[in-house]
This record gives structure tokens, sequence and C-alpha cells, in this order.
């Protein structure tokens, strides 16, 4: 498409901002935004702003999601800017924060690119024994510092840093309050996830992914051969 209207980047531009700004848009509630985006121009622009500022705009139904591409850092969260989110202390823990991230894709979601969602619920001391099940496994396996090499990830600490932990203490009710277990590393993570949108959480002990979240692993995620390289890795570990 040569040339487009200047209607239609004012257009694109708007939607695009609110996304920043909201993350997500609904039809109920700009039905003038979804209307601009019968136009094809319109879509071709919003597109174009999608490559170039490397974002994910996912439209399922009547919502449209924004989330930043993985490689950015004006958007998106920095290491550091993690940390401080989930409450971690320093990037061993984050890491390990990374591992329960994907634990959760793979629970919820199968397929070769994981864009099949396979069940709705996932109780939290399932992950957590999902989790210590392969963290084991990994941590057995021969010739880890080979292994972590070819997958650009520290598996050797994160397994250690995991096992070391206690799965929770008796003496904390409210696990987000707790440090140092492996259900409070794991609520912390499901805090975060819930800002984001991407799931909900049930009385610490239930997890349920969002549209959003499923709009995403859909359509996008993985999106590199390393992320699928990583979750492979996993799922495959003590077959």
């Amino acid at each position: 498409m040569e040339k487009v209207s200047t209607e239609s980047v004012k257009n694109a531009l708007a939607i695009f901002l609110k996304l920043i700004e909201k993350t997500s848009i609904s039809n109920g509630e700009f039905p003038d935004f979804f209307e601009a985006l019968e136009d094809e121009e319109t879509e071709y622009v919003l597109r174009l702003i999608e490559e170039e500022a490397d974002i994910l705009i996912i439209r399922t139904g009547d919502s449209i999601f924004y989330s930043p591409g993985t490689e950015n850092t004006l958007l998106g969260y920095k290491n550091e800017e993690l940390r401080k989110e989930m409450h971690l202390e320093n990037n061993n823990e984050l890491y390990t924060a990374y591992i329960v991230m994907l634990g959760i894709l793979i629970k919820f979601y199968s397929g070769e690119n994981y864009n099949s969602k396979c069940r709705t619920i996932l109780k939290t001391e399932e992950l957590e024994q999902f989790i210590t099940s392969k963290m084991a496994a990994a941590a057995r396996e021969e010739n880890p510092e080979q292994r972590d090499e070819e997958l650009s990830f520290n598996f050797s600490n994160v397994a250690k840093y995991w096992l070391n932990m206690p799965a929770y203490d008796e003496k904390i009710t409210r696990l987000a309050a707790s440090r140092r277990t492996r259900i409070s590393l794991i609520s912390r993570v499901l805090q975060f996830l819930n800002s984001q949108e991407l799931i909900n959480v049930d009385n610490d002990a239930e997890i349920f992914t969002t549209a959003k979240m499923d709009a995403m692993v859909a359509g996008y995620y993985p999106e590199s051969s390393r992320k699928k390289e990583i979750l492979a890795y996993i799922e495959k570990l003590d077959e």
C-alpha cells in the first residue's frame, strides 16, 4: 500500500497510544476504535507501528491487547525493573521466576508451538511439584555446562536455588509475605502476571489464564526459536 489517508494514520496512532496507556481496550469502552479498524488503511498503519515499535497488538473478539516484544527495552521491562516488580533480590531469583512462567505455559498449553489450550485451571501446589520434578531432573543431567551454554540459560544455578528452598513455610499464612520458599516465589510471579492481566488467581491456590494470555500464546508465543528450545527442554526433562 503506497499511500494512506491522514485520517487513517491519526486513527491508528490514537489506537496505539490508548493501548500503551491501558494495555487493553474493549469494543464496549471504545467503539470508535473498533469501527476505525474496519478500515483497511488504518489496520495497515497499525501493523506498521507494531513492527517498528517491536510490540504485539492482538485482537480477539471484542478486545484488543498490547504487549511489548521480547527485545523491547523501551516499552518492556528490563531485568532490574522486573526484579523490583516481583520483589526479587537478584538475577538468580529472576531467572528462577522465568522458569515458573514457563512452567505455567507448559501446564496450560500444548502442541508444537504451545498454542493449544489444554486445561482451564492449575493448582499452585501442582505447579510447584511440576517445577520441582523438572529442576531435580535438570540437576541430575550430565554435562550441565554444555547444556547451559547451548540453551543460553543457567539451569545449573536455577535448579540449585530452587531445590535448596523449602516448598513452603507453615508459620506464614500469607504466601506473598514469606520469603525463600518455592510457593512464595510462585506467589510473587502470579501477582506480577495478574497485574499484567495475563492470569487470575483464586485464593493463592488456583490459577486461571485470561483471554489476553490465551490470545498472546495462540498467536505469538513462543516467538523465538530459543524460547521454543527452552520450553521443549523443560517439558522433556526426565521423560
